[in-house]
């Protein structure tokens, strides 16, 4: 039997790359005839370098680049054998890397993503794939976009040096003269797996600005601004341009960025289809499942796959919750690891052997049948 072994991180407890490990380990305690490929997934968030180089190989590098609210951070990147460069804006311009009480949306940039970028365009990186979950930022992309060379002036003519959501309002030209060049050779492959437009009700500032620490009182006046970003900038909105704090926006619109499916994207990159070939069975898994889950995130994308080519899936989750026979429209086989623990903390304690014992569990019952 041929197992693929492809699960997303469970979040807040184990890397992907741990979990294909478990896996693994479970699947050759019942049948260690079985031959089996680890595909350590993400989603385009938080880790999604170290699971597509730890899948399709290469090697990790980091570059100092400046944070959120400014400092330097260490932002890792990743070189594939084929010469592709995978980096992922979160450990630039990422949540994570500002304490609770400092979130602030007027002030964070996305100015340490663009250093990153420009490093990779100027070493001659032609093939880039970005992931855009996890950031702290709602500044359309303006950081980026100066860091490559963009300049933005007021309706005097004015430069604006300073940075964050707060210059939106205060743009009333792009200079475009400075860019670095290489980026015209560049492509650019956005995964995200969020639709929502950069202005409005489901914008980024009001859907995602009060997860970045937007008051109320900030809202309207980070999509007021995004709005002039883009009537002062000329490109029509289109879906997912409200990632990343208006991210998605601004890639498509200084870079010429393809915003697609990150679950695709990501599946495509790490060699999921080619390793789909001759295959028995796909493990996939992540920490919680929900019926929001079912509709282009990345376990039911790569379940789709496996059906397509006539392989079985099974999804492992940390919890499954909301009506449940939904899933069995998706996987052939759905289940929770949860072994009856009484507190989250337990649950997480406990994952590794609560997953190691439902593989086995499985994989018992589809040798014997």
């Amino acid at each position: 039997m041929k197992i693929v072994i492809a699960p997303d991180s469970f979040k807040g407890n184990m890397r992907s790359a741990t979990v294909c490990e478990i896996i693994r380990e479970a699947v050759w305690a019942e049948m260690p005839e079985a031959e089996v490929v680890m595909l350590p997934m993400a989603d385009g968030g938080e880790g999604t370098v170290d699971a597509v180089v730890e899948a399709a190989g290469g090697c990790v590098q980091s570059l100092e680049v400046t944070g959120p609210l400014g400092g330097t951070v260490s932002a890792e990147y990743g070189i594939l054998p084929d010469g592709t460069a995978v980096m992922e804006m979160a450990s630039a311009s990422g949540i994570e890397l500002v304490g609770a009480e400092r979130l602030n949306p007027m002030e964070a940039t996305t100015y340490g993503t663009g250093e990153l970028l420009r490093h990779l365009i100027a070493a001659g990186r032609t093939s880039i794939v970005m992931g855009i979950g996890g950031s702290a930022t709602v500044d359309g992309g303006t950081g980026m976009a100066q860091a490559l060379g963009v300049r933005f002036r007021t309706p005097e003519g004015m430069e604006i040096r300073e940075r964050g959501g707060k210059i939106l309002p205060m743009i009333g030209s792009v200079d475009m003269r400075e860019v670095i060049p290489e980026l015209e050779h560049t492509r650019i492959r956005v995964a995200c797996d969020v639709t929502n437009p950069l202005t409005g009700a489901n914008g980024a500032a009001a859907v995602f600005g009060p997860q970045k620490g937007a008051t109320p009182e900030m809202v309207m006046p980070l999509d007021a601004g995004l709005s002039n970003l883009r009537k002062v900038v000329g490109t029509p909105e289109a879906p997912g341009d409200g990632a990343a704090g208006g991210l998605g926006y601004g890639l498509r619109a200084f870079c010429g960025a393809e915003i697609v499916s990150g679950a695709h994207l990501i599946a495509e990159t790490v060699g999921l289809p080619r390793a789909l070939e001759g295959a028995d069975l796909l493990i996939t898994g992540e920490g919680r499942t929900d019926g929001q889950s079912l509709s282009g995130k990345l376990c039911p994308v790569l379940a789709g796959q496996a059906r397509e080519r006539g392989v079985k899936s099974l999804l492992v989750s940390g919890a499954l919750f909301g009506v449940l026979d939904p899933f069995l429209d998706v996987f052939d086989y759905a289940f929770s690891i949860s072994a009856g623990h009484s507190s989250m903390a337990d649950c997480i304690k406990y994952a590794p052997a609560d997953l190691r014992f439902l593989i086995r569990n499985v994989m018992r019952i589809l040798s014997n049948s």
